[in-house]
């Protein structure tokens, strides 16, 4: 509600300001921040109606954005009736974008509004729908890749879902590569990099099944530029990776974001545990992923399995799996049942903790929960405490 006062000052103030385009009945209908704008357009300063363009007064108006903000992305674009960026919101608002959503897009490409609706907006939200880009992902992408609805539709998008989908073989799988890596599809030159990278992958022997794995999970790892990509690879077959396994693929992703020095750094955290660099790097063939852990995590991970439960750290680098497991959720209850059940003599002592701790949730609750219940009669409630427990250290 405009308070009564600033009413009768502003409708004084036309006697005073009779050319302004600004219309009281407008100004009522208008959220509280765009009201407080316009009312400062009728002071005596006239240095208040620097930046008050169309442009402006209607992002304020249209999305509700401060007048300083409104000021820099008018800088950026320049409207010049309401007609063009109303069909915009209205194309949009069809395809589930609430109307927030579209204050971020703007906000990070504001020459969205000036796109034609019909003609260069329409078409490449079809398509995208047509390969199955649900409203969600659609989102989600335009707020990672604001320009992706700028790009040909001919020239730029279709021919290069075209080189990603003779890759992974489906559009279900090429949504999935969009969704991870929209610049795919708006600023990466996949002729360049991705053809010839996966290239590389079919000369060396890898099975399509792991190059789709790769693409489609981690389709960033495929998009470096070639001669790194090249490098990678002939490190990994050095290490002595198989082409055939997936883990191959694997490796491909972790060292292709890591410098010498990272690699170093990593071993290091390892070394304190008592792993020596053959160990280190067995453990890396077995699985690739563990290596991205932070500090942080394999010690509060390494420190209850070593410290806590009296494994050794080399039990550890033989299935260093488990370190990627949650600690809280999964490591923690499940090591303290298979703990209580051997000291009551119900668990032979050499069970292998990779059996149990590989588990799925239910499999696990049946056979060592609910199974020693009647000896145990508190198990269920013990355990049921510790997964939903977020501080049992």
């Amino acid at each position: 509600m405009v308070p009564r006062i600033l009413i009768t000052t502003l409708s004084a103030s036309f006697t005073h300001h009779t050319t302004t385009q600004f219309q009281l009945g407008s100004l009522l209908l208008h959220k509280h921040n765009a009201f407080l704008f316009m009312f400062k357009t009728f002071t005596s300063d006239p240095n208040s109606l620097k930046g008050v363009t169309f442009t402006v007064s209607y992002l304020i108006n249209s999305f509700g954005l401060s007048l300083e903000l409104a000021r820099e992305l008018s800088k950026r674009v320049k409207l010049k009736t309401p007609d063009g960026p109303n069909a915009v919101i209205d194309t949009l608002k069809n395809y589930g974008f609430s109307k927030a959503l579209v204050a971020k897009l703007v906000e990070k490409n504001p020459r969205l509004l000036v796109a034609k609706a019909e003609t260069t907006l329409l078409p490449k939200l079809k398509f995208f729908h047509s390969i199955g880009v649900s409203n969600t992902d659609m989102h989600k992408i335009m707020l990672e890749s604001p320009r992706i609805l700028e790009r040909s539709l001919g020239k730029i998008l279709v021919p290069r879902y075209e080189i990603i989908r003779s890759i992974v073989g489906d559009d279900r799988k090429v949504v999935k590569v969009l969704t991870r890596a929209p610049f795919s599809f708006t600023v990466s030159d996949l002729r360049k990099c991705l053809v010839p990278n996966i290239e590389v992958l079919r000369q060396s022997g890898v099975p399509q099944g792991s190059i789709s794995l790769l693409v489609v999970n981690f389709p960033r790892a495929t998009m470096w530029k070639h001669s790194r990509f090249v490098e990678v690879v002939e490190r990994i077959k050095k290490f002595g990776f198989d082409p055939k396994r997936t883990s191959f693929v694997m490796a491909i992703q972790v060292l292709i974001t890591m410098h010498k020095g990272a690699w170093e750094s990593r071993f290091e955290i390892y070394e304190r545990w008592g792993w020596n660099r053959v160990i280190f790097l067995q453990a890396f063939l077995k699985y690739p992923n563990f290596v991205k852990l932070s500090d942080e995590t394999v010690t509060e991970k390494m420190n209850f399995l070593v410290n806590d439960m009296g494994l050794s750290s080399l039990e550890i680098a033989a299935f260093p799996p488990i370190l990627a497991y949650n600690l809280e959720k999964r490591i923690i209850p499940r090591f303290s049942v298979i703990k209580i059940l051997k000291s009551k003599g119900l668990l032979r002592s050499s069970l292998s903790f990779s059996y149990y701790i590989c588990m799925t949730d239910n499999s696990f609750l049946k056979k060592f929960v609910i199974s020693f219940q009647k000896d145990l009669p508190l198990l269920p409630d013990v355990y049921k405490g510790l997964i939903h427990h977020d501080d049992v250290m």
